[in-house]
C-alpha cells in the first residue's frame, strides 16, 4: 500500500471541511476581536455602541476559503471520494457565503460607501453559524458513511444494526 492512498479514502474531503474549520473558526474569531468598534453616536446611528465597518468584519472571514480545499478531490478517480467532495465543497462554500450574506443584509449605509454592522447583535448569529455548519459538515460525513462507505471506514460497530 502506498503511504499517500489515504488521501484518495472517500472521507477525507469530510476530513478537510472538519479540519479547516476547528482552524478557520477560532483564527476568524481572533480577527473579529480585534475589529475597532464605533459607537452609535459617533457614525449618528440612534443606537448601540459596537458598530463594526463592514469591510473588517468581511476581511475576518477570509480564512473560511480554507473550507474550499475540498475541491481538490473532485479531480478523484473514486466516484465516492468524487461525491463526497461535491457534498464538503457545497458545505465549505455555505461556510463562506452565510456570513457574507448576513452581513450584507443588515448593514446600515452611513456616508459614501462605508457600511456599518451592529456587532453585539452580529456577533451571536456569525458565531452560533458557525457552530451550526461545523455540524452540518460531521451530520454529512457520517450520513455519507452510512449509505456509500460504511464497510470502509472501520467503524462498522457505530452503524451495526441492532
Amino acid at each position: 500500500m502506498n503511504s499517500w492512498e489515504f488521501l484518495h479514502r472517500w472521507w477525507m474531503p469530510f476530513l478537510w471541511i472538519t479540519l479547516s474549520s476547528l482552524i478557520a473558526t477560532p483564527v476568524a474569531i481572533y480577527f473579529q476581536l480585534g475589529m475597532d468598534l464605533h459607537a452609535g453616536d459617533e457614525l449618528g446611528l440612534p443606537y448601540g455602541d459596537a458598530w463594526v465597518l463592514r469591510d473588517d468584519f468581511l476581511a475576518t472571514i477570509v480564512v473560511y476559503g480554507l473550507h474550499l480545499g475540498a475541491v481538490i478531490w473532485l479531480f478523484n478517480a473514486d466516484g465516492s471520494t468524487r461525491w463526497a467532495a461535491f457534498w464538503a465543497t457545497l458545505i465549505g462554500f455555505a461556510h463562506l457565503a452565510a456570513p457574507i450574506a448576513l452581513a450584507s443584509m443588515v448593514d446600515v449605509p452611513v456616508g459614501v460607501n462605508r457600511h456599518y454592522i451592529d456587532w453585539n447583535t452580529m456577533r451571536a448569529m456569525v458565531w452560533f453559524q458557525d457552530a451550526q455548519l461545523f455540524l452540518l459538515g460531521l451530520m454529512a460525513w457520517s450520513l455519507f458513511a452510512r449509505f456509500v462507505g460504511a464497510e470502509q471506514t472501520g467503524f462498522r460497530q457505530a452503524f451495526a444494526e441492532a
